[in-house]
């Protein structure tokens, strides 16, 4: 079971609530029979509970996770592209011509702080409510703070000078973005930190998919390699990342592993499998799923029950590249099919099928109700991500040594490839051997944009577009410079 019920019966009882507060007694004349406010509706465990799943919807918002989040950390990289479809600013990403009045950067970052004033919100008043299940509140509360670092490590990647809220309604405060970061960082460190020593290590039965001490503790190693890398460049964040990730690696309570199938990781039934860590929940056929599958999915193709629309293909040259022998190939990219509607009919690529496309989200077992309703989870880290992190935090701490090679053999042992030596590699090309894998291994995934910038890979990588230092953050969304006088523009975009 997953986290959707939960969040679907807590939403259905407030709206039940709000509409209780619209009531009048005459068409001229409103008689206010109730009114809910932050200062009355903190009382029990279950608006305490209410108001976590409303955190939790903020981050399934378009605008957020469920796509903009995504197609930002993708389009620019090497491997994914829009094929020319759907919004303009999905063309900018991918050619890196981008303005700072392109639509997706304002809807990233108006969406992450939605998400942060509602962390914000609950911490302010969650000392209201009477708690009396052992342990709840602080259950809650890591939950809370988990949700809160998660949109600010993604803010502070993305744009890096950001303003810095964490009281309530800040929104409507015109706060600085400079001189920032550190606290950022402190806050991004501490939030995490917390929800690892409060949190249960796995969750199962209805809490599935909800935040973990174990999500929490590789999200903290993952603040901690961002640190360590471009553009900050705190080395002294390489070795805590690296003894962090060892730590999650060996803690049998989380019980974190690699499946032996590769495709088995994406399946609709195995989405909670042992490579799990933290995803994106969705569920059909009660207006909780999503459109990925859509989106990714070949138009005209009959691929899927409903048609798809090519919205994000891979690159030709990317495709290319994976080893004909690599094990993640057939499950990674669409190879042959046959029609779901007319099964007679066979589909190849190369062959009939003319653009290569991606088939890690596709599971011919997931049928909704519609193009949007499809089930399927979007992982926003899984084991081989934290195995990958584990050998690039320690290559950058000590050199390409055993260690370092650790992870990254186990994740090319599972793709059928032969095993790196530490006599074949300096601490740089074992760096970029390792961003290949990460893109071979974790691409669709949303890593790819993040990985250059902090193995400041990009301008050396990209050659199909002109590519300028500037392009290693995103401008700050000139909407918001249009409203709040004591923001300023990235240095490179003035």
């Amino acid at each position: 079971m997953k986290l959707i019920p939960f969040i679907q019966t807590i939403f259905l009882s407030v709206a039940f609530l709000f509409l209780l507060n619209s009531c009048h007694d005459d068409f001229l004349q409103e008689k206010v029979y109730s009114n809910i406010t932050p200062l009355n509706f903190y009382k029990t465990e279950q608006d305490a509970k209410a108001a976590l799943a409303s955190i939790y919807n903020a981050v399934r918002n378009s605008n957020g996770f469920q796509r903009q989040v995504i197609l930002a950390a993708e389009y620019p990289g090497e491997a994914t592209w829009p094929n020319n479809s759907g919004e303009a600013w999905r063309a900018e990403m991918d050619q890196f011509t981008w303005t700072t009045s392109s639509t997706g950067f304002y809807q990233i970052w108006s969406q992450l702080y939605t998400l942060i004033n509602r962390a914000n919100t609950v911490l302010t008043y969650i000392d209201n409510i009477e708690f009396v299940t052992p342990g709840l509140k602080e259950q809650v509360t890591g939950e809370v703070r988990f949700l809160r670092s998660f949109a600010y490590l993604y803010l502070i990647r993305f744009f890096e000078n950001i303003p810095l809220k964490t009281e309530e309604n800040m929104e409507e405060i015109d706060v600085t973005n400079q001189g920032t970061t550190d606290a950022v960082w402190s806050l991004i460190f501490s939030d995490f930190d917390y929800a690892k020593n409060n949190l249960r290590p796995r969750n199962t039965g209805a809490d599935v998919g909800r935040a973990t001490a174990g999500a929490a503790h590789v999200m903290l190693v993952k603040a901690y390699l961002t640190c360590a890398g471009k553009p900050w460049y705190k080395s002294e964040y390489w070795s805590k990342a690296a003894q962090e990730a060892k730590a999650v690696i060996d803690n049998s309570a989380y019980g974190y592993d690699l499946e032996e199938d590769y495709e088995r990781v994406f399946l609709l039934e195995n989405e909670h499998g042992a490579e799990y860590i933290f995803s994106l929940e969705y569920e059909s056929n009660m207006g909780q799923g999503w459109d990925w599958p859509s989106f990714t999915g070949i138009r005209s193709g009959d691929q899927i029950k409903l048609d798809g629309w090519s919205s994000l293909a891979a690159e030709e040259d990317f495709f290319s590249y994976m080893d004909i022998t690599d094990k993640r190939r057939n499950k990674t990219f669409v190879i042959a099919y046959q029609g779901v509607n007319n099964p007679d009919n066979s589909y190849t690529y190369p062959g009939n099928i003319s653009l290569p496309h991606y088939n890690k989200y596709i599971d011919r077992n997931d049928v909704g109700n519609g193009t949007g309703d499809y089930a399927i989870n979007h992982y926003i880290t899984r084991f081989s991500d934290l195995l990958l992190m584990h050998s690039e935090a320690e290559n950058e701490a000590n050199g390409p040594t055993e260690n370092a090679l650790y992870g990254i053999n186990r994740v090319r042992s599972r793709a059928g490839l032969p095993l790196l030596t530490t006599a074949g590699y300096t601490k740089e090309t074992l760096r970029e051997a390792i961003f290949e894998e990460r893109l071979l291994e974790l691409c669709e995934e949303g890593h790819a944009w993040f990985d250059m910038k902090r193995m400041d890979l990009m301008t050396k990588r990209i050659r199909k577009y002109r590519v300028e230092e500037k392009h290693y953050v995103f401008p700050i969304p000139q909407s918001e410079l249009d409203v709040n006088p004591n923001l300023e523009q990235n240095a490179l975009y003035k």
